[in-house]
């Protein structure tokens, strides 16, 4: 995934190849609405989940889901389903290439500003807020590129540091009314009639439920005997005054031969969430059930974030449950936990933020998922003028609540510590509009599926008084429901030396 970036002809199956430079030149201009865009809008009365529709266009390259299942906050809202797109971007350790314009300079982040035309909001009425643009990945292994780390963690990285594509069209559902929309814009070339009506005429739902999944047993590359001394570590760092919190992941490994929109679909049933997602990135699939919002900006520049830090078990009946959420919202740790890491956004934000603007409207608020209590914050924040979306990706990279407290050094306590490298978890999946809105979520809950295997890391966030015990039980907990979805389960641990993930000899300790 990370190697030499071939230039490759896209296979259009879906429209006719277009000559994207010449087409922007000739073709469109002349076509351009006042709005800055040509566009075909067409409304669909009772859309069912995206997630059911999917399969009519899994045939197209780069198929991207959307899908808030989870209404948590009204987060979850609005899905998106779109595919083939017009352009796909690729950033590793190589350089960024543009199927379409080659080799372009920088990173992927300014490639963002380079390759997705911002247009003024249309101003045609209540819309949904993504109207076609850029959908992708970044891998938390962007930060090797934007940082100087060690670099100990062994192995080149395991997906590319940034992938997106271009979409022309999008499918959106609003789950407050069932109702859809197919928004197809001319951006790329292609007539938006035509691709409205193609896209409408591909819309079939999926009138079975999958099959069960066969029962399959997953390993971790830490078990509570290794992942201990990682926490051991930690504190000692702590000890010596080098940082404040530093967040630690295990990775599970377990055999996935179902396709990964299958493993979406089950996820997105069982273990409901605002920011579903899966990702086909030729060769890496990602199905992801992430709570957390890393960055959300409108139109107008005005930003937010809402990191979660603090986790407990939900209960079993309603008044044990309604106790755990009341220790999570006393708990003088989690409360810590949680208000460092809004510094650290708060100071990244002071990067490119107009002064003054920043605030905390909520801190310390606990919100239930399927299987987890979490505690959760939010800062928000004007862009400062001349500043854009994928500026203020660059500037908050990688997310504060996903490495620690001060976030540099908690990047280097993890190269050290983890003994393989991230990859797409916790990094994140991102829609960037046409009109320069942003929606940003975290990959954690996240399953990386490459060549029939499944990855799932799961972390949690080490402070001073962290228990290494309860730290890895807060790791289960966190696994438990993404792996009960899928049909699988971790194998019993033990303080005795974990067992290779691959089937290799055991792992000595550190």
């Amino acid at each position: 995934m990370s190697g030499p970036i071939p230039r490759r002809v896209s296979r259009r199956p879906f429209m006719p190849p277009v000559s994207l430079p010449a087409a922007r030149a000739t073709d469109i201009v002349p076509r351009i609405h006042a709005n800055g865009q040509s566009r075909r809008v067409r409304r669909i009365g009772g859309l069912p989940p995206l997630r059911l529709v999917a399969d009519g266009y899994r045939d197209l390259p780069g198929l991207a889901v959307l899908e808030g299942g989870s209404d948590l906050g009204g987060e979850g809202r609005w899905s998106y389903l779109a595919a083939d797109p017009v352009d796909t971007v690729r950033w590793t350790s190589h350089g960024v290439v543009s199927e379409v314009w080659g080799p372009l300079p920088g990173n992927g982040f300014s490639a963002l500003d380079r390759v997705v035309p911002c247009v003024a909001p249309s101003g045609d009425g209540p819309l949904p807020p993504f109207p076609g643009g850029a959908i992708g990945y970044i891998a938390y292994d962007a930060a090797y590129e934007l940082e100087v780390l060690p670099g100990r963690c062994p192995g080149p990285a395991p997906t590319d540091l940034m992938r997106f594509g271009v979409y022309d069209w999008v499918l959106a559902r609003d789950a407050h009314s069932g109702d859809g929309w197919i928004i197809a814009t001319s951006h790329g070339g292609r007539d938006p009639d035509d691709i409205s009506a193609q896209v409408q005429s591909r819309l079939r739902v999926r009138e079975t439920p999958p099959m069960p999944a066969a029962p399959r047993t997953a390993h971790t590359n830490a078990n509570s005997y290794r992942f201990g001394h990682w926490v051991s570590a930690v504190k000692d760092y702590i000890a010596a005054g080098d940082c404040y919190q530093v967040n630690l992941a295990r990775r599970i490994e377990f055999d996935a031969p179902e396709p990964g929109l299958e493993m979406f679909r089950r996820l997105a049933a069982e273990h409901p969430s605002p920011f579903g997602a899966y990702l086909d990135a030729d060769g890496l699939e990602l199905a992801s059930a992430s709570p957390e919002l890393f960055l959300r900006v409108d139109p107008g520049g005005q930003t937010r974030t809402r990191p979660i830090k603090g986790t407990t078990p939900r209960a079993a009946t309603r008044a044990l449950d309604a106790a755990a959420e009341a220790r999570l919202r006393s708990s003088p740790k989690d409360r810590a936990e949680n208000v460092m890491i809004v510094d650290v956004l708060r100071n990244d934000f002071g990067r490119v933020c107009r002064p003054g603007s920043i605030s905390v409207p909520v801190l310390w608020q606990a919100e239930a998922l399927p299987t987890v209590w979490q505690l959760v914050s939010e800062v928000r924040g004007e862009l400062g003028p001349g500043v854009s979306a994928a500026n203020l990706l660059e500037a908050c990279w990688p997310g504060g609540s996903i490495t620690g407290a001060p976030k540099i050094r908690a990047s280097e306590i993890i190269d050290e510590l983890e003994p393989v490298r991230r990859g797409a978890y916790c990094g994140s999946v991102f829609a960037l509009g046409f009109d320069g809105g942003l929606t940003a979520s975290l990959t954690i809950r996240t399953v990386q599926r490459q060549r029939g295997v499944g990855h799932l890391h799961v972390g949690a966030g080490i402070v001073s008084e962290s228990d290494a015990d309860l730290e890895y039980a807060e790791t289960q907990h966190k696994a438990r429901g993404v792996l009960q979805a899928l049909g699988v389960s971790e194998e019993s641990t033990s303080k005795s030396a974990p067992r290779h993930p691959s089937g290799g000899p055991p792992i000595p300790p550190p």
